[in-house]
C-alpha cells in the first residue's frame, strides 16, 4: 500500500479561505485539495508490504507526546508566490515548533524500521495546487491572518488509493497523545 505518516488538520475557516483564493483562479490551472483530506505530512513512506506496516504500526504505537494546539496562520507559496506550483497554510510559531518535534519523533521512530524522509519536514498545509502551469497568488494579503485552530492529539498512519478523481486517505492506524493513552 501507499502510505505516510500524517497529522489531521481540520478548520471551516481553511475551506473558506481555500474556496476565495481558487475562485479567482481558472479551474484548468489548479487541483484544490479536498478539506476532508487536510493534513500535515510527517513522513512519505511510500509503497509499504504487509509486514512493514506491522512495524510501522508498532513503533508509531510507542511514540509519547502531549496533545498541543496549532494556530493556522498566513499563506505561502512554494517555490514562489509569483511562480506557484503549491499553495499552503502556515501555522503559529509555538504550534510549528511543536509539530517539528513531533515530526522528529516519528522520523526517528520510523528510522528505526529502515525509513528515511524524502524531504526536511516543513510544517505547513497544502490547500491547492497548480496543474500544468504554475499560478500567481496574492500572499501578501493574508499575512497576519489567522484561519482558526486544531488540537493535535494524534498522528496517523495513512494509506492513500490513488485515482483519477483525486487521492482517497483512509486511516491504518491512529497514535493517541500521553494524555488518552491511559
Amino acid at each position: 500500500m501507499r502510505a505516510f505518516v500524517a497529522v489531521d488538520a481540520t478548520s471551516n475557516e481553511i475551506a473558506n479561505l481555500q474556496k476565495e483564493m481558487i475562485s479567482g483562479l481558472s479551474a484548468r490551472d489548479i487541483k484544490p485539495v479536498n478539506p476532508d483530506n487536510f493534513h500535515f505530512t510527517l513522513i512519505f513512506l511510500g509503497e509499504v508490504g504487509e509486514q512493514r506496516v506491522a512495524s510501522v504500526v508498532e513503533k508509531l504505537a510507542e511514540i509519547r507526546f502531549e496533545p498541543f494546539s496549532i494556530t493556522y496562520t498566513g499563506v505561502g507559496a512554494f517555490p514562489s508566490p509569483g511562480n506557484a506550483r503549491v499553495v499552503w497554510v502556515g501555522i503559529d510559531e509555538e504550534g510549528s515548533t511543536k509539530l517539528a518535534a513531533l515530526a522528529r519523533k516519528v522520523l526517528a521512530k520510523m528510522s528505526e524500521v529502515g525509513f528515511r524522509p524524502d524531504k526536511p519536514f516543513s510544517p505547513h498545509l497544502t490547500i491547492f495546487r497548480a496543474k500544468n502551469r504554475h499560478v500567481r497568488v496574492n500572499v501578501a494579503r493574508y499575512a497576519g491572518k489567522t484561519f482558526g485552530s486544531t488540537l493535535v492529539d494524534r498522528v496517523h498512519l495513512k494509506k492513500s488509493d490513488l485515482s483519477p478523481a483525486g487521492p482517497t486517505y483512509s486511516n491504518v492506524y491512529t497514535a493517541t497523545a500521553a494524555e488518552e493513552q491511559a
